[in-house]
């Protein structure tokens, strides 16, 4: 079909062009590979020998085919001919889109693949790319991530693969957690605990008794646990996750997706500990601060990232939440007076979802450990920048106070990382109000609820709303002064300063007329 492949040869000039102006700042390009991509059924009509499994209107091309072997070899040689500063490839190769038949672990629907492990395949398509590769004779490396990998099939899929491919894995996965006395564990990415966890020590041990190089994959700057700030400040995990892994033999590090690669002190912090494996997490950070804000105001900083970090482990990590709760778009999700009836969707409308936000949590429990995070936070700012009026007077009446003020860094920084925590604290506790709604809002407008059951849920509820328009307004003020904040790469902004104002609006109607309504006469 060639309306789909339509300016390959203008993407791959571009592709080219982008490499050498990289390189002259000193950075590479690796390409993610996420193929070959299933096709529409109808492509099949023509070539039917090239079906694999089938997944609602598509079929993957199956890649214990032949020719599909071919059209990949020929396509890595291609962009590797063509783009001669590549540094690499990098793949998912069982999650994330239908590509080879065992892609999504369904491999048993093709008939040529269900003779075959899923090993089997996955080795193969990667030894299939590596002779792209080489027919090329580039030197690009090809890192294999296990995203998606069952636990059976990893040593045999690294067993079966060719030495000079990498393993990656994501490093904290599986990493077991206790919050709010409800057992979980750290599902993907996440800030909450310092990994590696068990799943990637096991995989890294496997890749060196088959004598490949190991990459960790990280989320250094933000995880999904709230992508709507550029960077989550609980540092000293990151500079214990930092030390546990210099000690690895690590070979390589990737340390981020589309969101958390905001230039940030956690970026800093993990490369300044790799750098210098010597440095203690203390040093480490006292280092970053030093250099990013001067040495008066350092130590209360590197204070301020141990204070969020013991804080941030209030947080109910679980994978449900952190795709489908309204941690993400925060305040701006309207407070609804009846049920929807929708389901809350991954990392945009959470709805009135509750029983879905919440994964392995109580709604009350979830709520009150979001909450406990929450306060941490308002109380670690309020610290901090009580700290700082005492540090750096905002007007300086003399020629010592001006020689302080310019002994600081950039103050820029100092007050973006206000910024930060306060945005953060503002959805954590928002998520907590929601969930609260929700439940009082269903027992409430609950015929069977008595009306002096009703009289004290009214009074819980207004002070539910009352807190979320103080928060909201504190939000909106804070995003007309900081852009970066409710911004994401992939989704772009969560929420804008006008969707703030109509969340104020929501909840002055609920207060003026949707409750009033509910309460006897």
């Amino acid at each position: 079909d060639n309306s789909i492949s339509e300016d390959w040869e203008t993407r791959l000039k571009n592709l080219k062009t982008f490499t050498e102006e990289l390189k002259k700042i000193g950075v590479s390009v690796y390409l993610y590979l996420n193929e070959p991509r299933a096709m529409p059924l109808n492509f099949f009509e023509k070539y039917p020998e090239l079906k694999g499994v089938t997944e609602g209107d598509f079929a993957s091309l199956c890649t214990s085919n032949s020719d599909v072997q071919e059209y990949i070899k020929k396509s890595i040689k291609t962009i590797c001919e063509n783009v001669p500063l590549l540094a690499g490839f990098f793949t998912i190769s069982a999650s994330e889109n239908l590509t080879n038949c065992w892609s999504y672990h369904k491999g048993k629907g093709c008939s040529r693949c269900a003779n075959r492990t899923p090993s089997e395949v996955i080795a193969e398509l990667h030894t299939v790319i590596l002779e792209g590769i080489e027919l090329a004779k580039s030197n690009c490396r090809l890192i294999s991530w296990d995203w998606g990998w069952g636990d059976d099939w990893i040593e045999d899929i690294v067993s079966k693969l060719p030495q000079k491919v990498a393993i990656m894995s994501v490093s904290e996965w599986d990493i077991p957690i206790i919050r709010g006395g409800i057992v979980s564990s750290i599902g993907e990415y996440s800030l909450n605990e310092p990994g590696p966890g068990p799943r990637a020590k096991r995989t890294w041990q496997l890749a060196k008794k088959y004598n490949h190089e190991i990459f960790a994959k990280l989320q250094l700057g933000t995880t999904w646990e709230i992508g709507s700030i550029p960077y989550l400040p609980v540092i000293e995990n990151i500079a214990r996750h930092a030390i546990n892994l210099s000690q690895l033999g690590i070979n390589g590090y990737m340390l981020g997706w589309t969101l958390g690669g905001y230039p940030s002190p956690n970026l800093e912090v993990f490369n300044t500990i790799i750098d210098n494996n010597l440095l203690s997490a203390e040093e480490g950070m006292r280092l970053v601060a030093n250099k990013r804000y001067g040495e008066k105001i350092a130590p209360l900083m590197v204070s301020a990232w141990k204070s969020l970090t013991r804080w941030f482990k209030e947080y109910p990590f679980h994978i449900q939440v952190v795709y489908q709760s309204p941690v993400q778009i925060g305040p701006a999700n309207p407070l609804y007076p009846s049920k929807t009836n929708y389901s809350a969707t991954m990392t945009g409308f959470p709805y009135d979802d509750v029983r879905n936000w919440c994964g392995a949590y109580p709604p009350n429990i979830f709520a009150n450990q979001m909450e406990k995070v929450a306060k941490g936070f308002r109380t670690v700012l309020d610290e901090l920048q009580s700290q700082l009026e005492l540090t750096v007077p905002t007007e300086p009446k003399s020629e010592q106070t001006k020689e302080t003020i310019s002994q600081l860094k950039d103050l820029s920084k100092i007050f973006h990382d206000i910024h930060v925590i306060k945005c953060a604290s503002i959805h954590f506790q928002s998520t907590a109000n929601q969930t609260r709604f929700i439940l009082l809002r269903d027992e409430i407008t609950n015929p069977e609820t008595s009306n002096d059951k009703k009289m004290e849920l009214a009074t819980q509820i207004r002070k539910i709303i009352e807190c979320e328009i103080e928060i909201t307004k504190e939000l909106y003020n804070t995003q007309l002064v900081d852009t970066a904040l409710g911004f994401e790469a992939s989704n772009h902004y969560f929420y804008v300063p006008l969707d703030l104002v109509h969340k104020v609006l929501n909840c002055q109607k609920l207060l003026n007329e949707w409750l009033p309504n509910l309460l006897p006469k």
